[in-house]
């Protein structure tokens, strides 16, 4: 392939914006400018063929460095050695495109990644996104449950079930009861995995037991209509995460109540919020956008899947694996 030294065309998954590409480079390719300066004017302080480095620019170099960098650059000898190495930086891509690494696989892979990555900066990061007083508002409505709620507490249990009226059965429970308190007084005040086997080989609560006893985080409301107001009350006396209470009576039966966590109040008001739910909005609004940009990127270049094609490729998971035949490629994870 014939190449200039200053203009290459590399053979690319992105097709070239309308317009911008000469009428002969087919899509999927694009012609790229890779000249160390591609703009005109300024004073050249280095020069080599067809290119050059400005004052102008290596002024802003030294601009962009912390003042402490920066003085290293005041003798003119460190200027020129700098100087220098931005311009072999660009000799080495003349070279490099005179020994055709523009076509090599990694090359090409690379470029591909990074034109994907700035169009998704582009999308995502540097598009503006506004937000209404409303659609704040919306949003804390919506999602209020995160923002106002009253103290919650999580316990595990072991129950077992003796309706009040059969004494013989309710002394038969009660005496299981004590002895399975004092089996997790035995244990560690954080041994919930030692607590939660007690509650799978003896609670009669089925919808628990299979879950180590753990009744989730409920409010002291909800504790109180869920398991009875006697687990509630036995509840508001457990002080640290690991204790334990005595055997609790409700009209259910018997439990043996452990506590693992408590979950303090929350009233947090609009304004309290905003800037969380602001980041959130955006990000929510961003990741639609980015969604609806793909959407219309497939309909553009009229992105199809053949899936019968697709079926007939063999994935062998017995096979051994290959060394890789180039770098792999890269994927934009659907929407």
């Amino acid at each position: 392939m014939s190449l200039s030294p200053r203009l290459v065309t590399l053979a690319l998954l992105a097709p070239a914006a309308c317009g911008r590409a000469p009428a002969d480079v087919a899509p999927g390719q694009v012609v790229m400018d890779l000249r160390h300066t591609r703009g005109v004017g300024g004073r050249a302080v280095a020069r080599w063929d067809g290119d050059s480095l400005t004052a102008e620019e290596l002024g802003g170099r030294f601009l962009e460095m912390s003042p402490a960098l920066r003085e290293r650059y005041v003798p003119l000898q460190p200027r020129r050695e700098y100087a220098q190495s931005l311009a072999r930086f660009d000799l080495l891509v003349r070279d490099a495109l005179a020994q055709g690494y523009q076509d090599d696989p990694e090359v090409i892979e690379a470029t591909r990644r990074a034109l994907v990555a700035r169009v998704m900066r582009a999308r995502l990061e540097e598009t503006p996104v506004t937000l209404t007083e409303d659609e704040l508002a919306g949003a804390y409505a919506a999602r209020r449950d995160d923002f106002v709620r009253p103290q919650t507490v999580r316990l595990s249990h072991v129950f077992l079930a003796a309706p009040r009226g059969d004494a013989a059965r309710e002394a038969a429970a009660r005496a299981q009861a004590e002895a399975l308190l004092a089996q997790a007084r035995a244990l560690a005040p954080l041994d919930f995995e030692g607590f939660g086997r007690l509650a799978r080989e003896h609670s009669q609560e089925p919808r628990t037991a299979p879950l180590d006893g753990d009744l989730r985080f409920l409010s002291d409301e909800a504790l109180a209509r869920e398991q009875g107001p006697e687990v509630a009350a036995a509840a508001r006396a457990l002080a640290t995460d690991g204790a334990l209470s005595g055997v609790v009576r409700t009209d259910k039966g018997f439990h043996v109540l452990k506590l693992r966590a408590r979950r303090p109040a929350l009233d947090l008001s609009l304004d309290d919020v905003r800037e969380e739910l602001r980041v959130r909005l955006e990000g929510e609004k961003r990741s639609r956008a980015w969604a609806e940009y793909l959407a219309r990127v497939e309909q553009r270049w009229s992105l199809s899947v053949d899936a019968d094609a697709l079926a007939q490729v063999p994935v062998d998971v017995q096979a051994p694996m290959r060394p890789p035949s180039g770098p792999l490629p890269g994927t934009v994870p659907a929407p």
